[in-house]
């Protein structure tokens, strides 16, 4: 056979086996190879469908192999595939990029419907490092990567489906489950002791956006850059890290539809256990007034409903396409008066022009919040305030009805005393509202000057606004107390920030070199603005706060009306970065950011970050390829510099502003002054950081992990401190003051444990620990007190920062025991025991630490067939938790209010004042499982014109393994007060949710 004939025969065979295929939905998948000896086989034919693990998008040109043999194909747009195979049973080897290959014995099966796992491994992965992206191979930094299939199941906001995920990222909400509460976040330990303490989140190029603004569905990837060699690109706002959120793109082709809706019910997890109204009077602690209330349960919704639905569409032709979400959401919280209605939606589109030379690509977003507030706290806090509503429900007398049908209002309005008023009346005789406006929206122009060579310039925008209202009747509480017949506020607050940014970005590969490099410009500036008006002593109470003026406070003079304005602050900075390979095995990568912010006075405006880091990928050294159990191995070292300028605009220039109205000689007059003290000389808080780590990959892929070792040190430490009057005009500067330190090691394992035909498991541990002390302080600054405890009584602070100490110790005093009569013992600080009426303040001595020594995730994936499951657990090790909850009300024989029942099994016979002693310390160690998710993706056949239909359920906060006695031993750790239970928590509720994911 001459050579041309060779190619005419082989070219013959996909024309004839297409000619025999039948018409179907396959017939866009590509035709089997077969050899000659194959063909002679009897032959089978099979159908299938591969998705991704969850079965909820199609993977596109997967390729499906005969082991062994020389047939095969690749799926189609829709993820089908036909096969004909020429014998059975035969085993199948399915791949696609960025997935584990999987295999597949096949015997009597006609359609087969499989999953593959998305390898967390692939080296070929992009990985999003601000301003570019690089290879994973090619990263040289402690830099985690998220992708939408990470994120925990059964939440709500971003940053919780990233709980327990990312090493070293602490998450906590700052008011437990209420619907409202934002959420803390803190990243390798403390950072600041005034500054912002927090990471910066950017988000699809615009530093400074708010995650939680972003539907979880839209999110693309989630990447934390870790250590400061990677941060020091962004400069002066990356002290706390980096989080870098990618929203998905638009994909070309016809329209594809994304359904999902979800539905969650709430219960209260725990609750405290206090004295029954009979317990109440049997232990002599007040009269009988005839009621018989459960006031935990009066303010407490029951099961509490919520949902939340998102559509997007994507869709469009290879030049121009466009992905739009809209979102809606009504969330009921378990405290009366707390829910919260949030709709938004996010447009983000591609336009390709000159044959692709040019690109411009915009994204847009929108969310409108209508919030409302339980607590009961003056007008001005209408964020993460606590819900003191619950801590008066423990102490209320239980013998006291919330109603009283002859008051005009319906309701016993308790006036007077500590703590003592009706919270049931506190809440529904005022409205507490806020209103959130949040538009996010940039535009991004890239034009490829050559094919190693483009140039981008990007324009964005953030505008927010809040506007909070509140109003309290003629019939509340507090106005009867202060006379008079009512009170309304409204606020208008409204920030916006401004951003341009232009790079140029450099890849080039010549034989055994890698270079990829970006250069730029960024300038940002932010203000902020706004007003408010109060009045008193209204008409009626019908109108609320919608009827300000015809309060008789206007016309007496005493209404407030007031307005202010931030100055412009102004960013702007030069940066760059090199990323350099040798051989895919020696790597190097250094940045640049030379920046300045018009806080700081000319002098000090300007600083500059610079970071570096190198890796050597072992495995590709000529000595470890023997090895053949290890597929990559990589050793990382890195050094970084970043700013912090979390302070106020105003700290470094002399500023005056309008004081109150005074009356003088029959007159009211406007009184001005200097606002604060100027301090010129004050300049950046300075971080500087060591990192080393590790990256391996082993047994074929099955188990990879990373481990990483950091210090770092932050000099120039902001904090407001007490100066003298004269000469200062007031009592507090703001300072560079000092310096701190804080280190600590992360541990990242995962592990592919079954890869088979039906069924996949992997399993991933995190693991983290982190040590924080202050160095020095400056000047006349000797320590620092923090956590003033509130009354009854003069408890004192808990917390003091002092040079060579860690921090998160508690600073109290340390317990020696009771009398025989039931008087307080304490130490002394010569450690004699002594009356706790004798105690002074140097008394006072470190005491346990409210920081986990060790933080532990473990989370679980599973698919069977149609079936897939995830379960999630965390754990904290060696702390203490302060148990404030019984410091006040753990104590008997307090009259005339309630208390928790162990006060008469642990301190029934206690007489004196509640000292702030280690004896309310104890030992916060848990195990929490935090979300087991189950769902089922049906069959292609049963579906009909839809491509995808999942239904899932998921539970949240299931269960918490724990010695501790208060409510929940997760308190926020973050901060500088890390450690304590606080009294006026919002309740800690188990969430059941149900959902459902449609696609066509």
């Amino acid at each position: 056979m001459t050579k041309h004939s060779k190619w005419i025969a082989l070219c013959s065979i996909p024309i004839l086996s297409c000619a025999v295929a039948r018409e179907s939905l396959y017939a866009a998948a590509r035709p089997v190879i077969r050899s000659a000896y194959e063909t002679s086989l009897q032959q089978r034919t099979i159908r299938g469908k591969i998705t991704n693990v969850n079965g909820t998008m199609p993977l596109i040109g997967a390729s499906i192999k005969i082991k062994g043999m020389q047939g095969g194909t690749s799926t189609n747009q829709d993820g089908l595939f036909e096969l004909a195979l020429p014998q059975v049973p035969v085993t199948l080897v399915i791949s696609s990029l960025g997935y584990i290959t999987k295999e597949v014995a096949v015997t009597d099966q006609q359609n087969l419907n499989i999953q593959l796992q998305e390898d967390a491994n692939n080296l070929e992965e992009v990985v999003v490092v601000g301003y570019g992206s690089l290879d994973k191979r090619e990263l040289t930094s402690a830099v985690s990567n998220l992708k939408q299939r990470d994120l925990v199941a059964g939440t709500v906001s971003p940053l919780l489906a990233i709980q327990g995920k990312v090493p070293g990222l602490n998450i906590a909400s700052n008011n437990g489950s209420d619907p409202n509460a934002s959420v803390s976040i803190q990243l390798r330990g403390v950072n600041s002791v005034k500054a912002s303490q927090g990471p910066l989140v950017v988000i699809d190029g615009v530093p400074g956006g708010d995650i939680n603004s972003v539907a979880k569905e839209d999110i693309e990837s989630i990447n934390v850059l870790r250590d400061a060699s990677a941060a020091a690109i962004y400069g002066t706002r990356a002290s706390g890290g980096v989080i870098l959120v990618t929203t998905k793109r638009p994909q070309p082709g016809k329209a594809t539809v994304n359904f999902t809706s979800e539905y969650f019910i709430e219960s209260v997890r725990k609750r405290p256990d206090v004295l029954s109204a009979e317990e109440y009077l049997a232990h002599g602690l007040g009269e009988d007034n005839g009621a018989r209330t459960d006031w935990y349960d009066v303010i407490t919704n029951k099961n509490p409903f919520s949902h939340r639905q998102v559509v997007n569409v994507s869709g469009g032709s290879e030049n121009a396409n466009v992905y739009t979400t809209f979102f809606k959401r009504d969330a009921k919280g378990i405290s009366i008066g707390s829910q919260r209605g949030e709709i938004g939606g996010r447009v983000n589109t591609n336009f390709k022009f000159f044959d692709g030379r040019a690109e411009l690509s915009t994204n847009a977003s929108y969310n409108q919040v209508d919030a409302d507030f339980p607590g009961n706290s003056a007008p001005g806090n209408f964020r993460d305030e606590n819900n003191s509503l619950y801590n008066i429900a423990i102490g209320l007398d239980p013998t006291i009805s919330p109603y009283d049908p002859s008051d005009p209002s319906g309701y016993n309005v308790l006036t007077g005393g500590y703590n003592t008023w009706n919270p049931l009346a506190e809440v529904m005789l005022r409205k507490k509202q806020n209103q959130y406006r949040y538009l996010l929206a940039n535009a991004t122009l890239k034009v490829n000057l050559t094919e190693d060579l483009y140039t981008t310039a990007m324009v964005g925008i953030k505008n927010n606004s809040e506007h909070p209202s509140f109003f309290r009747s003629a019939q509340h509480r507090v106005s009867r107390e202060q006379n008079v017949d009512g009170y309304a506020k409204q606020e208008y607050k409204r920030w916006q920030d401004r951003i341009v940014e232009w790079t140029v970005n450099y890849s080039k590969r010549f034989e055994n070199h890698q270079i990829t490099a970006v250069a730029g410009y960024s300038y940002q500036d932010f203000n902020g603005q706004g007003f408010w008006a109060e009045n008193s002593n209204f008409p009626v109470d019908g109108l609320e706060e919608h009827d300000m003026g015809s309060g008789t406070w206007l016309a007496d003079g005493r209404a407030g009306l007031g307005s202010w304005k931030d100055p412009w602050v102004k960013l702007a900075a030069f940066f760059g970065r090199v990323n350099y390979s040798f051989k895919d095995r020696y790597i190097i990568t250094a940045n640049l950011r030379h920046e300045g912010s018009s806080k700081f006075a000319p002098g000090n405006r300007w600083g500059t970050f610079p970071g570096v880091s190198a890796g050597w990928r072992l495995s590709e050294e000529p000595f470890m390829r023997k090895l053949s159990f290890i597929d990559d191995i990589k050793i990382r070292a890195g050094y970084g510099e970043t700013g912090n300028e979390g302070f106020g605009a105003e700290v470094s220039t002399r500023m005056y502003s309008a004081d109150t109205w005074w009356p003088f000689a029959g007159n009211w007059n406007r009184t001005f002054g200097v606002k604060h003290n100027q301090n010129p000389n004050i300049r950046w808080e300075i971080k500087k950081e060591y990192n080393v780590g590790m990256d391996f990959t082993i047994l074929n892929n099955k188990l990879s992990g990373r481990f990483d070792y950091y210090k770092r040190v932050i000099d120039n430490l902001i904090y407001e401190i007490s100066v003298s009057q004269p000469p200062a005009i007031h009592d507090k500067t703001t300072m560079n003051v000092g310096s701190m330190e804080n280190q600590g090691f992360e541990f990242e394992l995962n592990y592919n444990v079954v890869n088979k035909n039906d069924w996949t498991y992997t399993t991933s541990l995190v693991a983290s620990h982190n040590k924080s002390n202050l160095r020095t302080l400056w000047g006349s600054q000797t320590f620092m007190d923090d956590k003033n405890f509130p009354a009854p009584g003069s408890p004192g602070t808990a917390v003091r920062l002092y040079p060579g100490e860690a921090i998160g110790q508690f600073y109290i005093w340390q317990f020696a025991g009771f009398t025989d009569d039931g008087q307080w013992l304490l130490y002394n600080k010569n450690n004699e025991v002594i009356p706790a009426s004798d105690k002074k303040l140097d008394d006072k001595r470190f005491i346990g630490n409210g920081i986990p020594k060790l933080q532990l995730s473990w989370n679980h994936a599973i698919s069977y067939k149609n079936w897939d499951a995830s379960i999630y657990l965390r754990s904290w090790l060696g702390y203490d938790v302060f148990n404030m909850t019984k410091m006040y009300y753990g104590i008997a024989n307090v009259t005339g209010r309630n208390v928790l029942k162990s006060a008469y099994d642990e301190l029934a016979n206690v007489k004196g004042e509640k000292q702030l002693s280690d004896y309310w310390l104890e030992n916060g160690n848990f195990l929490k499982v935090d979300a087991i998710s189950l769902g089922y993706t049906f069959n292609k056949k049963w579906i009909g014109p839809f491509k995808n239909i999942r239904v899932y359920a998921t539970g949240r906060d299931l269960f918490v393994f724990t010695k501790y006695s208060g409510l929940d031993p997760e308190i926020n750790i973050n901060g500088l007060a890390p450690g304590f239970e606080e009294l006026d928590v919002y309740p800690r509720t188990r969430t059941f949710m149900f959902g459902l994911q449609a696609s066509f």
